[in-house]
């Protein structure tokens, strides 16, 4: 039977790879001198990294690794960060392309940092909240959108009674995906609010492509210097966005940004129904 990877399944594997990466490097294995090497080959003109650190990987630190540069001493000197993407199969590595596009998403963030976000809940409530309540026969008054909104941006369980009542009786039920995919196609935003899009998703990426130095790809397991593919590129950044549109026929809602120079990555704006309709989520890859 076929695996299915989920954003989640990748995330892990991306875990797991990281602490291999640590470990070849730093222990000087022959999966290690290859990865070395790539760099190498990669940045002729600058000197080999002496050690890479474990330092980051969560979401207020947008990069997963370092590397770091010694004197003859061993005193460190400098580093860089470096950002992980990779896969567990062996692959080529298409070096045309955005480093991230094997990988998980290169930003995740609270959708209430973003005007799309808050706008994305307002019009769930209006749109989808009493229909839902009619469904589970929700006994809980239902909440005004202020106090509603207090749980739609949260991680973990709900807080307030209403949604409390929801989870206790939805929780990863059907109807609410199909929920999902019904609002994903009444969700709209006019043309003031797509600019407000654009200029946000251009301004958060830009800070978080700051934030890494270096990418990192590797296809493989990283059990034997023959069994993965590696590469690497280095700092990435993003040309201005000159169009985004609304992807029609995904069951989030996804929008796709065209830049300047031709290059294309897209936004998603995710609700976990499982949580029911919480933790609204701004994904862009």
């Amino acid at each position: 039977m076929t695996t299915v990877e989920t954003p989640h399944t990748r995330a892990d594997n991306e875990a797991l790879s990281l602490a291999k990466i640590h470990t070849h490097i730093n222990n000087d294995t022959l999966c290690g001198a290859k990865i070395r090497s790539a760099f190498s080959a990669a940045f002729p003109e600058t000197p080999q990294f002496a050690r890479s650190v474990m330092s980051g990987g969560n979401r207020s630190v947008h990069h997963d690794l370092k590397i770091q540069w010694a004197n003859e001493s061993h005193y460190i000197t400098s580093s860089k960060t470096v950002e992980f993407k990779g896969s567990k199969h062996k692959k080529p590595i298409d070096t045309t392309k955005a480093p991230w596009v094997n990988g998980v998403q290169f930003y995740n963030g609270t959708g209430s940092k973003f005007n799309v976000g808050k706008e994305y809940a307002r019009q769930f409530y209006d749109k989808m909240l009493d229909e839902i309540i009619e469904h589970f026969g929700i006994v809980t008054p239902k909440p005004t959108f202020e106090e509603w909104s207090k749980d739609a941006f949260i991680q973990g369980k709900p807080k307030t009674q209403f949604v409390k009542e929801l989870r206790e009786k939805g929780y990863k039920s059907e109807y609410l995906s199909e929920c999902r995919k019904k609002f994903t196609k009444l969700f709209e935003l006019n043309a003031e609010q797509l600019e407000l899009l654009k200029n946000e998703v251009y301004a958060i990426s830009c800070q978080v492509l700051e934030s890494k130095d270096y990418w990192l790809q590797i296809h493989g397991v990283m059990e034997d210097p023959s069994d993965f593919e590696v590469s690497w590129t280095g700092k990435i950044t993003m040309a201005p966005i000159v169009s985004v549109e609304k992807d029609q026929s995904k069951s989030d809602v996804d929008f796709t940004f065209t830049c300047e120079d031709g290059s294309v990555f897209h936004a998603k704006l995710r609700w976990g129904y499982g949580q029911c309709i919480t933790n609204i989520r701004l994904d862009i890859k």
